[in-house]
């Protein structure tokens, strides 16, 4: 082999290796390392929105719409966020359990949509309310991992 011939093939290995490297960049990490960024996002709703979920009598119409909005785009984002990663329960399992599986995902996605419906309530159907939405809360924290912020 010639010197040129090894340039040229040390040069393709260098592209091959290259191109390689960014399709599992774009395909598996940037949608692995979305999906954990939205779990942290559903920890950062559930903690700045917690006087809004927890608390029926400090309700306004504001804070109730902004704590629903939240909720609906974390539950829609970890939807979307799941099924943009190809193969994640394969890769679930080399995460060595960093990464709740697919039907926790969902499941969690679910409670916090169930969870939007019980902002705006108040008064004593609110006050009714307050340990089915406790309940959610710990649903959510655990299906997800989350620390229990109590």
């Amino acid at each position: 082999m010639t010197d040129i011939e090894k340039i040229v093939w040390g040069g393709l290995a260098g592209v091959t290796i290259y191109v390689i490297g960014q399709l599992l960049s774009k395909f598996l990490i940037e949608p692995l390392h979305e999906l954990r960024k939205v779990v942290g996002e559903v920890r950062f709703n559930l903690s700045f929105h917690a006087p809004t979920i927890h608390t029926p009598i400090g309700r306004s119409k504001e804070t109730s719409e902004a704590a629903r909005q939240a909720l609906m785009e974390s539950s829609c984002d970890l939807i979307a966020k799941l099924h943009a990663v190809p193969g994640y329960m394969v890769f679930r399992h080399l995460s060595f359990g960093a990464l709740p599986n697919r039907k926790d995902l969902k499941t969690a996605a679910i409670q916090l949509r169930g969870l939007s419906t019980y902002v705006h309530e108040e008064g004593d159907k609110a006050s009714k309310n307050i340990e089915i939405i406790n309940k959610r809360v710990a649903k959510i924290e655990s299906l997800l991992r989350l620390k229990s912020l109590e």
